[in-house]
């Protein structure tokens, strides 16, 4: 995992590097916003990969549910072999990898915690900001030595920043001692340098200066949790964690309908039954905004931010994302269109009503006269023959292959 977050870490470090130098201004949240962007550049192939099988396997649902039945009470080896083979044919011919919508999200689940461990802690990875505490661990050493400045940190203080962080901090080291101070919030710095004395905040007053400037946005410092600030009497702050539960619940929206009609497909959903998963999915997108705006309320808005960002990037994302499913849906569609036509035409029996020529017996009364289909023969005797000929049609079956067959029989009478 640690290597993880180095990769992550030197990624936020070169994006910092690049907005300190235009302006040191809110960089640090400028810098996240852009490293949320980076990040999410990058795990959009999986977003691809995921939504477009969800969608295909809800296409596929009647082909599935045929292979389903077929081998439904069939629990022998050989049966359970055929099974599988048909299966896998069927992923094959519509290229389709069931395995597709679940690794994404297994892949994305330690990257997600690696982003969470980089962006607790910025002041690790992040060389120039990195400087700045190390810079202003040594001032406060150099005036307080001897270990006198640790009776100024609150013991609480320490012990909640150690068991946040998972490690523990050599103050008396001045690289170990900058990281702490790094966690610090600006009411606990504000605590702690009033401990110290005038002169040690004049000594420690440009370095405190360029770091307020690198890590506060909007008017907050990121490294400040929302509910820090709103004990403190800033209750604007509350607004951070609504912002990012309802950007969370806004993009959960608009994904689930962009999948709506593929889920209730692939779910089988029959005769008003509760589909299942939508109903999970129904649940997630009520609990994840729920747990968005809690961990926002109690993390730093450094996190907060990159939530917010994520979010509404990728409801852009989400858009640019349809319409590439839409072409490959359209695509599917007209596979399975022509497959279905052409099992049509394989399967359908043509009937078609043949002529067959019958001879039908006439009664002895002679013909007055001639009509349509009678023939008059006179003999050089002067006998008279009539001659017809009678057509009786009967329907009969026959298939598309099959030349059309007439027997005609004639019936002479005197």
């Amino acid at each position: 995992m640690q290597f993880i977050n180095n990769i992550f870490g030197a990624i936020l470090n070169f994006i910092f590097e690049g907005v300190a130098l235009i302006s040191p201004i809110a960089a640090l949240g400028i810098t996240i916003i852009l490293f949320t962007l980076v990040t999410r550049a990058l795990l959009t192939p999986f977003q691809l990969s995921s939504q477009r099988t969800s969608r295909a396997m809800g296409k596929i649902q009647p082909e599935l549910k045929r292979i389903q039945d077929k081998y439904k009470d069939k629990k022998d080896q050989a049966s359970q072999l055929k099974y599988s083979q048909e299966m896998q044919s069927l992923y094959k011919k519509y290229k389709i990898n069931p395995l597709a919508g679940c690794l994404p999200l297994l892949i994305q689940f330690p990257l997600i915690i690696a982003l969470f461990n980089v962006l607790r802690e910025p002041a690790r990875y992040i060389t120039r900001l990195a400087n700045e505490y190390t810079q202003i661990a040594s001032s406060i050493m150099s005036v307080l030595p001897n270990g006198a400045y640790e009776k100024f940190i609150d013991p609480e203080v320490l012990k909640n920043v150690e068991l946040t962080t998972r490690q523990t901090f050599d103050l008396a080291n001045t690289e170990q001692f900058g990281q702490f101070l790094s966690h610090l919030s600006t009411h606990q710095w504000d605590q702690f340098l009033s401990k110290m004395g005038d002169a040690t905040r004049t000594l420690i007053e440009p370095a405190m200066q360029l770091k307020e400037r690198y890590e506060t946005f909007l008017g907050v410092s990121v490294v400040d949790t929302p509910q820090m600030l709103v004990s403190n009497g800033l209750w604007l702050a509350i607004i951070v964690p609504i912002i990012a539960g309802a950007s969370t619940y806004i993009f959960s929206k608009i994904t689930m309908a962009a999948n709506a009609s593929m889920q209730q497909s692939a779910s089988g959903a029959k005769n008003g039954q509760p589909d299942t998963a939508q109903s999970m999915m129904k649940t997630m997108n009520i609990m994840m905004p729920i747990m968005t705006g809690f961990f926002s309320w109690t993390m730093p808005i450094g996190l907060a931010l990159y939530w917010i960002a994520g979010n509404v990037i990728m409801m852009g994302q989400q858009f640019v994302v349809n319409k590439y499913l839409e072409k490959k849906d359209a695509e599917l569609d007209a596979q399975l269109r022509k497959e279905q036509e052409e099992a049509i035409k394989n399967n359908k029996t043509q009937k078609k009503k043949v002529m067959k020529k019958v001879p039908v017996q006439k009664t002895e009364e002679p013909i007055k006269q001639e009509t349509e289909g009678i023939k008059t023969i006179v003999a050089a005797d002067g006998t008279k023959t009539y001659k017809k000929t009678v057509v009786k049609r009967v329907p009969i079956q026959k298939s598309e292959s099959q030349e059309e067959v007439t027997t005609q029989n004639t019936s002479n009478k005197e």
